[in-house]
C-alpha cells in the first residue's frame, strides 16, 4: 500500500476513534451547558412554584444553570409535546403535573412514548375553595349549584383540573360549569373578586389568601380530614367518590440515554432530601401524601394513571 493512502487511513480511523470516545464520554461529561427546565403552566401556580424551587437546588447537585420556562397552553400539553421533540441529551426537561390526563384525552398524544419519568417528587391534596363572603361551607354551594348552578374555576382547558371537577359534578349530580384560566394567577383573581363561585386549587398556591381568610376551602378531595384544616370536610365522608390529586415530577425525552436518567433522578432525590426542599414541603401542605418515586416506579405509576383516566374520559 502507498504509504500515503495507508497514513491517510490511519488518520482517518483515529479521527472516527477520537469521534466515538466523545460521543461515549458525552454521557460521563453531563452537563456541558444550561439546562432548560420547560413548565406547562403560568407563574404562581402550584407547579410552576415546584419547578423553581427544585431548579434552583438542584443546580447545586448537578452543577449548571437551570432556566425555568413556562409554556401555556392545552393543560399543560403544548410545554409537553414540546419537550417530546427535544433532544435527549439531557439538557432538556420539564417539570410536569397531570401527564396522564393530557394523555387519555388526546392532547399529548405521545405519552409515555414520548417522555421519560425521573422521578415523581410531590402528591398534591386538592380542594374546592371560595371566597368566604359568597360561601361559608360547602352545603352553601351545593345549595347554589342545585338552585342554577354553579361555575367552578381551574387552570386550563381540558386537562386536569377540567376532568376533576366533571367527576365531581358527575358523583354529585350537581350543575357545575368549569370555567377555564391560563394562569394560577388569573384564577385566584376572579375567585376573590367573586367573579366566579369556587376553584379548584390546592392549599399551597393559595397559602397567603387562606391564612388572610380571603379563601376559604369548602372541602377536601380526600379520605380524612388535613390536619392543618381539621374544620374542613372531606368527599369521602360525603359520600363522593373523588379523591383525584395533583402529582409533580420530572420527565425527560424518551431517548434520553439511561446513564443521564439515573444521574438526574440521583440529584433530583439528593434536592428531595435537603432540609430547603422539606421545608418547602411543609411551607406548601404537602405533607399529606407521600411524594417520592422513582423512575422506574413513577413510570409504572403513570402508566396505571393513563389506563384509568382513558376509561374515565370514555365513559
Amino acid at each position: 500500500m502507498n504509504i500515503r493512502v495507508l497514513l491517510a487511513a490511519v488518520g482517518v480511523s483515529a479521527l472516527l476513534a477520537g469521534c466515538e470516545a466523545t460521543s461515549s464520554g458525552s454521557e460521563e461529561d453531563f452537563p456541558t451547558r444550561d439546562i432548560e427546565m420547560l413548565v406547562g403552566h403560568g407563574p404562581g401556580g402550584g407547579t410552576d412554584v415546584y419547578a423553581r424551587t427544585v431548579a434552583d437546588l438542584l443546580e447545586d447537585e448537578l452543577g449548571a444553570n437551570i432556566n425555568v420556562v413556562n409554556m401555556e397552553g392545552a393543560g399543560g400539553a403544548t410545554a409537553k409535546n414540546e419537550a417530546a421533540i427535544r433532544d435527549g441529551d439531557g439538557h432538556s426537561m420539564i417539570a410536569v403535573s397531570a401527564v396522564a390526563v393530557t394523555t387519555a384525552l388526546g392532547n399529548f398524544n405521545e405519552g409515555l412514548d414520548g417522555l421519560r419519568p425521573v422521578a415523581r417528587m410531590q402528591s398534591d391534596v386538592a380542594t374546592i375553595m371560595a371566597n368566604p363572603e359568597q360561601y361559608d361551607n360547602f352545603d352553601e354551594l351545593v345549595e347554589a349549584a342545585e338552585d342554577g348552578g354553579v361555575e367552578i374555576g381551574g387552570t386550563g382547558a381540558g386537562g386536569n383540573d377540567e376532568v376533576i371537577v366533571e367527576l365531581l359534578a358527575e358523583e354529585t349530580g350537581l350543575d357545575i360549569n368549569y370555567v377555564a384560566f391560563e394562569g394560577a394567577g388569573d384564577m385566584h383573581a376572579a375567585a376573590l373578586g367573586g367573579h366566579i363561585d369556587a376553584i379548584f386549587e390546592e392549599i399551597g398556591p393559595t397559602i397567603d389568601y387562606v391564612e388572610s381568610e380571603e379563601l376559604l376551602p369548602l372541602i377536601v378531595l380526600n379520605e380524612e380530614r388535613l390536619d392543618d384544616f381539621e374544620d374542613v370536610p372531606t368527599t369521602v365522608e360525603n359520600d363522593i367518590d373523588v379523591t383525584n390529586g395533583v402529582e409533580r415530577g420530572i420527565m425527560v425525552p424518551r431517548d434520553t440515554p439511561t446513564e443521564i436518567v439515573t444521574q438526574i433522578e440521583d440529584a433530583l432525590q439528593n434536592v428531595y432530601e435537603t432540609e430547603e426542599y422539606q421545608q418547602h414541603v411543609e411551607d406548601q401542605f404537602l405533607t399529606y401524601r407521600e411524594g417520592w418515586l422513582g423512575s422506574d416506579e413513577y413510570d409504572e405509576k403513570l402508566a396505571e394513571d393513563i389506563e384509568n383516566y382513558t376509561e374515565i374520559v370514555g365513559q
